[in-house]
This record gives C-alpha cells, sequence and structure tokens, in this order.
C-alpha cells in the first residue's frame, strides 16, 4: 500500500514533460540491453538526455556504479544523499557515483573480501600516483587494491560508526566470525523461531582418504557435499531453504561441485533453492539458510594460510548461512600446522562452538539462576510447555522463553527484587525496548509479587500464553546439541562393506 500511495503521488506531481521524460528513459534502457548493439551508444545518450529532467521527479534512484555513469548527469552535488552499500567491494570506480551527493554515506566492512590488485604492476601505479596524485593528502589509498569504505575510513575517520546488531546468522554460527575477526563486538540478536531452527546448527563432516588433486579439487569432499544437499532437497523438513556452496580453496572446487549437484539433483529445484557454488566474494552481500564450506586441502597438501585476504574470505565464507552450515574437510587439528591459524580456528570452533557455554547434559532445570526462576520454569514445565531459560540475545540474556505453534513465544522475565530495584528500572527497559525492536515479546514479574499471589500471577501468566496462541507442545529436559559429527568415507564398488557402510551412510544423513 506504502509503494503503491508514494507511486500514484510521484505520477500525480510530475508534469507531462517529467512523465514523458520517465517513459524516454525507461524505453532508452529497455533497449540498451548488454550495450554491445550497434545503437547502444545512442540509446544511452538519449537515456542521459531524459535523465535531466527525470531525476528529480523520483525522490530516490537505485543502481550500480556503471548506471550512474551511464545514465545521470554528471554533475556535482545533484542529489541529497548518496549511499553507497556494500562499498568494502567497491574500488576506485564508485568515486563517480560519490561526488554526485551532497552528503554521502558508506556502509561496508573492511574484514569483508576487498578488490584485489595483484595482478597491477606496483611501479605502474606509483607512476601515476607521482604523475596525477603528487598534491593529494590521501594518495596512499587512491589504489587499485583499496576499497572506497577503506578511503571513507581515511578520509571520515571521526564520523565512523560500527554497527553491533546481528540478524543474520543464529548465534552458534556467527560465533566464530565474532570471536576471530571482530573481538566480540557483535550483539548476535536472531534467535530463530521453531520453522526456522535447524538443530544442531553445525555440522561437521570429516572426509576419511580425501585428497586434494589436480587443480585444487578434492573429489571426495565434492562427492560429499552433493550427496548430502541431494538428502537435503529429497527431506520435508528442509523445504524451501535455501543452499550455497564456498571453497575454501580456489573456484575450481566450487565448479566441480556444482556439476556433481546438478547431475544429482533436479535443476529447477536448485533454481528455487537459488543454489550457488563459488568462492566467498560470490556470496558477500548474499546469504543462505543452508551453507557448506569445502575446506579442499589434505593432511599431504596444506600450506598455511595467511594474510588479509584470506582473513576477509573466511570470514564471508563462515558468515553467510542463517540456520545451518557444514564443515566439510579431509583435515584434522593435528595435520594442521600452528601456523595455520584461520583453518584452526574454523576446526576448532566446530569442536566447542559459543566458547563452550551450551552444555546439552546440563538439565534445563539447572539453568536457572535463582529459586524464582527455577518455580515458574517448573510450573511451565508441568503443564508440557517447551520452556528455554537463559536465552542469549546479543549482550542479553532473557531469563526464559516459551515456545508454542506457528512460531509464537513469549520472554519471561522474572525480576528478583534485590537485583531489580527501582535503580534498575530504567536500564531493564532499555533492554526490553533493544529485544522488542528484534521481535520479542516481554511479560514481566517481580518476586515479591510471586511469592504473596503465585496463583493469581500463574494464572495471568496462562492466560498471557493461550491469548498468543501458545499451547503445550511438550517439554524440553535439555537443550539440543550445538554441532553434529559426522565422518565420512567414500564407497567404492570393490569394497566388500559397500552395502553396510551406504546404509549407514543413509542413516546419517536421515535418508
Amino acid at each position: 500500500m506504502v509503494s503503491s500511495a508514494a507511486w500514484l503521488s510521484t505520477k500525480l506531481g510530475a508534469s507531462p514533460k517529467v512523465l514523458s521524460a520517465l517513459e524516454t528513459y525507461r524505453t532508452a534502457i529497455g533497449r540498451i540491453g548488454k550495450g554491445t548493439g550497434p545503437n547502444a551508444i545512442r540509446h544511452r545518450r538519449d537515456a542521459q538526455k531524459a535523465m535531466l529532467d527525470a531525476q528529480g521527479a523520483v525522490p530516490c534512484w537505485v543502481m550500480s556504479h556503471a548506471k550512474v555513469s551511464e545514465t545521470l548527469p554528471a554533475q556535482l552535488g545533484c542529489f541529497d544523499l548518496v549511499t553507497v552499500d556494500e562499498a568494502s567491494q567497491s574500488n576506485l570506480w564508485a568515486l563517480p557515483a560519490v561526488l554526485r551527493g551532497k552528503k554521502l554515506l558508506v556502509v561496508g566492512d573492511d574484514k569483508q573480501v576487498s578488490p584485489d590488485g595483484g595482478f597491477i604492476s606496483a611501479t605502474h601505479i606509483q607512476g601515476l600516483k607521482d604523475r596525477f596524485l603528487s598534491d593529494q593528502p590521501y594518495a596512499t589509498v587512491l589504489t587499485p587494491e583499496k576499497s572506497l569504505y577503506d578511503l571513507a575510513s581515511t578520509v571520515f575517520a571521526a564520523n565512523k560508526l560500527m554497527l553491533r546488531e546481528h540478524f543474520r546468522c543464529v548465534p552458534a554460527i556467527i560465533a566464530y566470525s565474532n570471536q576471530t575477526f571482530y573481538d566480540n563486538f557483535i550483539q548476535p540478536l536472531r534467535i530463530p523461531k521453531a520453522s526456522e531452527r535447524i538443530d544442531p546448527p553445525l555440522v561437521d563432516i570429516y572426509i576419511q582418504g580425501g585428497t586434494r588433486g589436480v587443480k585444487d579439487v578434492n573429489r571426495e569432499e565434492a562427492e560429499a557435499v552433493s550427496e548430502e544437499i541431494q538428502a537435503i532437497l529429497n527431506d520435508r523438513r528442509f523445504a524451501g531453504r535455501t543452499i550455497g556452496v564456498v571453497s575454501l580453496l580456489g573456484p575450481d572446487q566450487a565448479k566441480f561441485i556444482d556439476s556433481e549437484v546438478r547431475k544429482r539433483c533436479d535443476a529447477a529445484e536448485l533454481l528455487r533453492r537459488r543454489f550457488s557454488c563459488g568462492d566467498a566474494r560470490l556470496f558477500q552481500g548474499s546469504e543462505r539458510d543452508i551453507m557448506f564450506l569445502s575446506m579442499v586441502v589434505d593432511p599431504a597438501n596444506c600450506k598455511a594460510l595467511s594474510g588479509n585476504m584470506f582473513e576477509q574470505r573466511f570470514n564471508v565464507a563462515a558468515s553467510r548461512a542463517r540456520d545451518r552450515m557444514y564443515l566439510v574437510r579431509s583435515v584434522q587439528l593435528s595435520d594442521l600446522s600452528h601456523a595455520d591459524n584461520l583453518r584452526r580456528g574454523l576446526l576448532g570452533h566446530f569442536s566447542k562452538p559459543l566458547d563452550g557455554s551450551t552444555d546439552e547434559t546440563t538439565s534445563l532445570l539447572d539453568e536457572c539462576e535463582s529459586g524464582f526462576e527455577k518455580q515458574v520454569y517448573s510450573e511451565l514445565f508441568s503443564r508440557g510447555y517447551r520452556v528455554v531459560p537463559q536465552v542469549r540475545a546479543g549482550s542479553f540474556r532473557i531469563d526464559m522463553v516459551v515456545e508454542g505453534a506457528n512460531d509464537t513465544r513469549l520472554a519471561i522475565e522474572c525480576d528478583g527484587d534485590e537485583f531489580h530495584g527501582p535503580d534498575r528500572w530504567a536500564a531493564d527497559m532499555t533492554r526490553q525496548r533493544v529485544l522488542e525492536r528484534a521481535g520479542w515479546t516481554f511479560w514481566r514479574c517481580f518476586a515479591s509479587t510471586w511469592a504473596m499471589r503465585r496463583d493469581e500471577v500463574l494464572k495471568e501468566l496462562l492466560n498471557r500464553l493461550t491469548a498468543m496462541g501458545i499451547e503445550p507442545l511438550g517439554a524440553l529436559e535439555r537443550m539440543p546439541s550445538q554441532v553434529e559429527y559426522r565422518p565420512w568415507r567414500h564407497v567404492g564398488l570393490d569394497d566388500p562393506s559397500n552395502d553396510a557402510t551406504a546404509a549407514a551412510l543413509k542413516a546419517a544423513i536421515g535418508e
């Protein structure tokens, strides 16, 4: 409704001349096509001319850097604001778009993949800098391997702001990047709903006998990935889940996995699942519900990775999955040198995510931090409600969460009078507002109120759950595991244990 109203207002407020210019622009852009035809130059010229009148009619234009230079008037400050998203991927070719703004908002992350200037002659770059940028105070960052984000961070260092709240990955997935690259500065606020949650969120597949062959292709890892994807497509529990695969060493492994998956799986279904294979650069700015990371290397061919370029790639690769991330590897921790911090860190994360804070052997009742919380938990548990205590959301903890059908859930705060007196009310409400912005609904109760009017307060809580449509789904006694470890080995046709091993593999992947 808002979108339709905005376009209607734009049309009603535009003069016939402007409407004609917009239609001329639309037609010219459509005829440019790939820009290789004999009349492409003429159509670009028509689009540029029409844009002189059409620009002001639409309050916000969204386009790539190339389209900006191709169609918008080359006029300094012709827009009140220019926003550059994914600026860490933008190189100096983004500067023409920047110059068209009176104000500039640059959004990016220097911990993610940046432009690669490795194949450009350093002598040639230095010669151009000496010739054209000798008086430029920021000449050091005006080079091909630097991104627009690097330039903006240098020029506008005083106006730099880090966005801490993270809404893409479940906590167990983003914990690796948070600890390794961001010094635990990120606050993961996405706690998946029942329909989104995949348990466990991390799957570690060890390929017994996997080898890194010619052109950095590990056929055994590719076979394991394609086999697992086929199982996912055939499992109703994963219906509609999007899938991606990242090779952590070169593009050839990704190409090989892509061909293997397409041999096994229906092309139309893969298209519906937004299936893609590639390196980390392909997925920057994107996400999938389920991601596979293929490590490729084997014990005999495992040269340590170091440097900013590889750190950026690992960070992007390990932060694209929303609900489940697979690590497919042919090496163990003992095969990696201590200098290979990237691979060792990633492998270590799958053995102990979230700093080991989740203990599947501990009863959920024992997770409650006070007698008051235990009483509330026990009342709900005895009635069959699905209750999870001490749910982490960013830097906060929710005392307990009750889950119902259709993704309904209620956050319960049990405020002990000693620790939640008047001096804490402002902080508690600020914390609650942050979490409400992330989609949470709260119910609060003081310990003293519970002690004096327990039956009345409990009835109020049960009525609130009923009003929200939250009914007993069956109580949980322990938290589900965060990681599943799964050994895998290639089964040859001549292997006498072929049938038994194949049956075990099918059972492991849920076929």
